[in-house]
């Protein structure tokens, strides 16, 4: 049997669980909400809550909500500061977009979210005040579908059947068969296509990040508005995939570029 199977600490597990229930568009939540949202019940979230505000990792308004702890910063700092790829990115993402005035975002896969490593934007085509650690959904940006396509087959198909695809616009895929088939195109020509689908004022465009051992680790996209002709299109993908080489090659890969190969896409740029 697998040995993370075995070693498997459920609590510990269910007490992560509870700080993932709080989001950008939950910032604080009561105690029957968050028992909702994790599928526990009370009595078994009082208990996790009660030792979460003891060591910072939940703090609690006089109006009884519980919110995130400055703790949960720490942590977050830590991975951000340690991330060699957002180094990288620092360096040559920075650059790229400042010559090319493109909005750019270097995003990991979490769950069936996208979370943005790193971001430049020089142009605005959401309402969100989006940045690093911000999250938006995989199904309908090109960096999650870059992500998603690298996953092997045996994790994708019953990600997708369970995944929440709520329609943004009326150009996004809902439907399990549908965003399958997109994603196997994806794979096959090593870059992605979000035509509309996040937002009706954006194209988008993503290709992989990969490394040393041919994982897709991380994804980068460019962002353009949805009336860009064809050849600012054509153009935008070009200059993206030597982007996305140089930050590969930077990580350690040689192969061949682009390439999406279905061996399980990295859930962080370490």
């Amino acid at each position: 049997m697998d040995r993370t199977r075995i070693n498997y600490v459920k609590s510990l597990a269910r007490g992560l669980g509870i700080l993932q229930a709080f989001t950008a568009e939950r910032p604080s939540l009561k105690l029957t909400e968050i028992a909702r949202i994790t599928h526990m019940n009370t009595t078994a979230v009082q208990r996790f809550t009660d030792t979460l505000l003891q060591l910072g990792f939940l703090h609690r308004t006089p109006q009884r909500d519980f919110m995130l702890g400055p703790r949960v910063l720490t942590l977050g700092l830590a991975f951000m500061n340690g991330s060699h790829l957002k180094r990288l990115a620092e360096i040559h993402v920075a650059e790229f977009a400042e010559k090319h005035r493109y909005t750019v975002n270097v995003g990991l896969l979490d769950g069936d979210e996208v979370v943005f490593l790193y971001r430049h934007e020089a142009r605005r085509f959401l309402k969100y005040d989006l940045k690093a650690g911000s999250r938006l959904p995989s199904h309908c940006t090109a960096t999650g579908k870059v992500l998603l396509a690298a996953l092997p087959d045996d994790r994708l198909k019953p990600m997708l059947s369970r995944m929440n695809m709520e329609a943004m616009t009326r150009y996004t895929i809902t439907t399990p068969k549908v965003l399958w088939d997109h994603l196997i195109k994806t794979r096959r020509r090593g870059h992605s296509v979000s035509d509309r689908e996040m937002s009706l004022a954006l194209y988008s465009v993503g290709v992989p990040v990969l490394n040393e051992e041919q994982r897709v680790v991380a994804a980068v996209n460019v962002s353009l508005a949805a009336d860009a002709s064809q050849p600012e299109r054509a153009k935008a993908l070009a200059e993206l995939i030597a982007l996305g080489s140089t930050l590969s090659q930077a990580m350690g890969y040689e192969g061949a570029y682009p390439l999406i190969p279905a061996a399980g896409a990295g859930g962080s740029g370490s």
